[in-house]
């Protein structure tokens, strides 16, 4: 028997039925993009009428809508109609509860990819539950996205919540370990799982890196609570006040690493000046045996990123507990003298001593897509690669496929002139800007299978660039930041 805090008898339960239900109800992900639901709507406020307005009244679909999306109580006889042998299962887990004659869900169960997640439904947060555990945000999407697949070897998600990123790791090959200061949201994790028929994922309670004492891992991933606040008692968002998590975690975290292993950790984090923002986060990773990629994609004004926060806080829906909680933020941040708060994410490698880089990165990244934890392994290979300082114009390379150039054109008193040309890679977080027509010709010559230096001796031969003394040093530097950007990579 399990011993799940929240559903005991859980490795005893069958999911069989409830798949089946839920797959015949039409509450799946390709169901319910075919009638214009896309899989975000059943993670967001969408209107009830959005969501019920699109399926036939009485439908199984309606039924399993209202009951897993919107949390009503359902007729017992109409539920257990559409539910069938599932809701046995169900009911002796506590996942639903029967009163007055209706079913209703305790959690939220929200379709996701091929599967379910479960959660708390929303309007638990009003009830200022420190216990809350959330779905799916951006910010978790953000770190799936980030996160280099590997195909074996130890994972730890840290601050995992219900463990989805876990599930994707586990379901990859690797042999995951998840921890969470919350019980909760480790019990909603092991739901999550044993629905989704994942095996291979540990899941421990513990607050930081207290439950794997002298364990490393090949890869860590986090999404800690690091949210800029005075202090809360809400686990899943805000750390208490006094306690620098991430500042905590990214010092601790260099030790946990394997030889070679990389941890992705997402972070926000406070500081006064345009010029110092990546003091704080890389004073916090020891430099030493370590490989530090920092990248900032945005920063706010303080009035700004606490009121991004509270206005969607139904703890603070009212407008007077909205007003009282920004001025409690705003005179947290003047007696500790912040004038911005930065967010983005680090990337850490192990590496033995006299092989440490460190790289920052200050820009937008709200358009990278799910394949950029292949961009990360480019960018650690290739920036580890340049160090040994290697001759850039007799070395062969590759070009990513997917790479991309957009031309800008201006209309003129002579037609149509080219006026930019944006460059991204394939999942714009590597690089994503403006470049020049030499960068392009470099990226041709270069998949051609020719080495830089044919580019030089091409452009030497034009009419006027014979003359031109630093060609080859303005081609080494170009295809230095080609490389620099994982958009050359050298041939094997």
């Amino acid at each position: 028997m399990s011993d799940d805090a929240l559903f005991p008898g859980l490795d005893d339960w069958d999911p069989n039925p409830l798949r089946k239900c839920l797959r015949k109800g039409g509450f799946h992900r390709s169901a319910l993009e075919a009638l214009g639901m896309p899989e975000r709507w059943l993670r967001s406020d969408i209107a009830r009428a959005a969501l019920l307005g699109r399926v036939p009244p009485g439908s199984p679909l309606e039924v399993l809508l209202r009951l897993f999306t919107l949390g009503d109580a359902i007729d017992g006889a109409c539920a257990l109609r559409v539910l069938g042998d599932a809701s046995h299962g169900l009911l002796a887990l506590g996942f639903l509860a029967v009163g007055g004659g209706t079913v209703r869900s305790i959690y939220q169960l929200t379709p996701m990819g091929d599967g379910w997640i479960a959660c708390d439904f929303r309007e638990r947060q009003r009830r200022d539950a420190a216990d809350y555990v959330m779905g799916l945000g951006p910010s978790s999407i953000l770190l799936a996205s980030l996160t280099p697949l590997h195909k074996r070897g130890r994972a730890l998600e840290l601050a995992s919540g219900i463990g989805w990123l876990s599930g994707q790791l586990a379901q990859g090959g690797m042999a995951v370990v998840a921890t969470d200061l919350n019980a909760r949201a480790l019990s909603l994790g092991r739901f999550t799982a044993r629905l989704a028929g994942t095996v291979g994922i540990e899941f421990r309670h513990g607050d930081g890196f207290a439950c794997v004492s002298g364990e490393r891992f090949d890869l860590i991933v986090a999404n800690p609570p690091y949210v800029q606040s005075p202090g809360g008692a809400m686990l899943y968002k805000e750390a208490p006040v006094g306690d620098p998590i991430c500042a905590r975690l990214l010092r601790d975290l260099p030790e946990h690493l394997a030889p070679g292993g990389i941890a992705v950790v997402l972070l926000n984090w406070s500081h006064q000046t345009d010029d110092d923002w990546s003091d704080g986060p890389l004073a916090w990773i020891p430099a030493t045996g370590t490989r530090r990629w920092l990248f900032r994609s945005d920063c706010s004004a303080p009035a700004d990123y606490a009121w991004k926060w509270i206005a969607g806080d139904l703890r603070f829906a009212a407008e007077a507990a909205a007003v009282a909680e920004m001025h409690r933020w705003l005179a947290h941040y003047q007696s500790c003298g912040v004038t911005r708060v930065s967010g983005g994410f680090v990337i850490v490698q192990q590496c033995a001593p006299g092989d440490e880089w460190t790289r920052r990165e200050s820009r937008a990244a709200e358009h990278i897509t799910a394949a950029a934890g292949g961009e990360v392994l480019r960018v650690l290979q290739n920036q580890t690669w340049l160090a040994t300082a290697p001759d850039l114009l007799e070395t062969r390379f590759d070009v990513p496929e997917g790479v991309r150039a957009e031309a800008s054109l201006v209309l003129g008193d002579n037609g149509w002139a080219q006026e930019t040309i944006r460059l991204t890679s394939p999942a714009r977080l590597s690089y994503d800007g403006q470049i020049d027509a030499n960068i392009l010709r470099l990226l041709a010559v270069t998949r051609e299978g020719k080495a830089p230096s044919a580019l030089v001796a091409e452009i030497s031969s034009s009419p006027g660039f014979s003359a031109v003394p630093d060609l080859p040093q303005r081609i080494t530097a170009l295809v230095h930041e080609l490389v620099h950007h994982g958009m050359l990579v050298p041939a094997t």
